[in-house]
């Protein structure tokens, strides 16, 4: 997902966060397909480098070569994408 813009409004203290959001929806027979044409898709729908978004289904990494049929997704399943979050130190 695209990084939210947050503005901050002079009478509230609290920011207002203003996100894109896309829903793709492929329908099709093939459900053997690797999920790598939806993962780029949704990457250039959005401006974004693939290697910046993790794609989530169920809690779990989605990788590029596997397919619906390997995660078990039904009618309706959604899948997360989320930017890269790298690790920081803690103080």
């Amino acid at each position: 997902m695209a990084s939210p813009n947050v503005t901050n409004h002079d009478d509230e203290t609290k920011p207002v966060v203003h996100s894109r959001h896309i829903n793709l929806k492929i329908k099709g027979q093939q459900r053997t397909s690797p999920l790598e044409l939806l993962m780029k898709e949704y990457c250039n729908q959005m401006s974004l480098d693939l290697n910046s978004i993790v794609f989530l289904y169920d809690g779990h990494i989605i990788k590029p070569l596997q397919t619906p049929d390997q995660l078990r997704m039904e009618e309706g399943d959604l899948i997360d994408a989320m930017l890269h979050q790298f690790g920081g130190a803690f103080i």
